[in-house]
C-alpha cells in the first residue's frame, strides 16, 4: 500500500489506513504495510444493508481472524 509506505518515510507513529478497506484480503494487504487498519464504511453499509448488530459483529470478526491468522 503506497500510501502507508509514504506516511511511514516521514513519521515514526504508527500509521493506520482506513480508506477502501471492505474485505479481509484488502485489510491483511494494507498491514503488509501498515501498524493497523480502519474499517468504517463497508461496517456501516452492512448495517445499512439490514445485517443488523450480528451481521456487523461477524464482519469485524472475519477481519479480525484474517489479521489473526497473518500475524498470530
Amino acid at each position: 500500500m503506497v500510501i502507508a509506505r509514504r506516511c511511514r518515510a516521514v513519521t515514526d507513529t504508527p500509521v493506520l489506513v482506513g480508506v477502501g478497506v471492505s474485505s479481509v484480503d484488502q485489510a491483511v494487504a494494507i498491514c503488509e504495510e501498515a501498524d493497523g487498519v480502519v474499517v468504517g464504511s463497508a461496517l456501516i453499509q452492512r448495517l445499512l444493508d439490514g445485517a443488523g448488530p450480528e451481521g456487523a459483529a461477524c464482519f469485524i470478526g472475519e477481519i479480525r481472524a484474517g489479521l489473526d491468522a497473518r500475524w498470530p
